[in-house]
């Protein structure tokens, strides 16, 4: 009788990983449509260099704040399922920041990616932005 539960449990198990995670309260993300170019209320910006993202392919991400930003860093986690995060390293491209990566396969078909960055703006408070983006998997 044991072992007959063994299967349910872990498909359970399974489904809660892959289950979608809520909006942080007072993030500072905006209503952008993932995988586009994201403008926020304090001027910054992020956008992908491609919007058709594939797991385990590198892609470019952009981003412009103010160039008195102290502090970056950012990292990437999975919301479709969680799978550890992956910190970017950007580094000053002319007008903007850009950090090369890429991300994780999942078992799901679309994975939906929640990209942190926190920084410090000229008046010494700290900024924190979320942007959302997917990967499909080809196949």
């Amino acid at each position: 009788m044991r072992t007959s539960l063994l299967p349910v449990f872990l498909f359970s198990v399974f489904l809660a990983a892959c289950d979608s995670q809520s909006i942080e309260e007072g993030s500072t993300t905006t209503s952008c449509e993932k995988n586009s170019r994201c403008n926020y209320p304090n001027n910054d910006e992020i956008w992908l260099s491609n919007s058709d993202i594939s797991p385990e392919t590198p892609f470019t991400i952009n981003l412009k704040v103010p160039s008195d930003a102290k502090n970056l860093s950012a990292k990437l986690e999975g919301v479709t399922m969680y799978m550890g995060f992956i910190p970017l390293q950007f580094k000053k491209s002319d007008q903007h920041w850009v950090a090369d990566t890429m991300v994780g396969a999942c078992s799901e078909s679309v994975m939906t990616w929640k990209m942190t960055v926190t920084y410090i703006n000229a008046d010494d408070q700290p900024q924190t932005l979320f942007y959302y983006f997917d990967s499909l998997q080809s196949h």
